[in-house]
């Protein structure tokens, strides 16, 4: 195990696992790039149109994250730069994520590696007395600490990764031969 750089050593090893998890979320999306699945599997919802497609997953990484950071533990609004890269909720109006179109490959790297350095600018300079104070956000029955929201988003995000491994999968079998 590494640490991130900067951070309070408690504090960077739990960055650096988020980091690893980016990193093979990444590797996924690199990986389908590569073996030329295109925008169609980007966009692409399983045979029954009922998946998140690989697209609405990467997207709701990098918005959750910033919806953590700044409504949770800045409890803060979004700056605008961050609007511009997340403008879509989190969920429609059934509880589903946004169906996301039009963003390539590059664009959803992009969005997921600005998020992240966003996140990772913000915690690695928190104290060890930041990281375990709670936080009560408006509105919210709920309080979190900052060592809370990133065990969840590593929690999160590994689960999203999975999805999107999976659904290459679907993709490749459902392709016909």
């Amino acid at each position: 195990m590494g640490s991130y750089p900067g951070a309070v050593p408690e504090i960077g090893v739990w960055l650096w696992g988020m980091q690893e998890v980016r990193a093979g979320l990444l590797d996924a999306l690199n990986r389908v790039e590569q073996a030329g699945f295109g925008q169609w599997f980007l966009e692409w919802r399983g045979l029954d149109g009922d998946d998140n497609s690989v697209a609405s997953l990467a997207y709701h990484v990098a918005h959750i994250e910033m919806d953590w950071l700044y409504s949770d533990m800045l409890m803060t609004p979004y700056p605008d730069d961050i609007l511009e890269l997340v403008p879509l909720g989190a969920r429609d109006e059934q509880g589903r994520l946004p169906h996301i179109t039009g963003l390539g490959f590059s664009e959803l790297r992009e969005r997921l590696n600005r998020t992240r350095q966003r996140f990772l600018d913000v915690v690695s300079g928190l104290t060890l007395e930041e990281w375990g104070r709670a936080r009560e956000p408006a509105g919210e029955d709920y309080a979190v600490t900052p060592a809370w929201i990133v065990f969840h988003l590593l929690e999160h995000e590994s689960g999203h990764y999975f999805e999107i491994r999976r659904m290459a999968r679907k993709w490749l079998e459902a392709r016909p031969v």
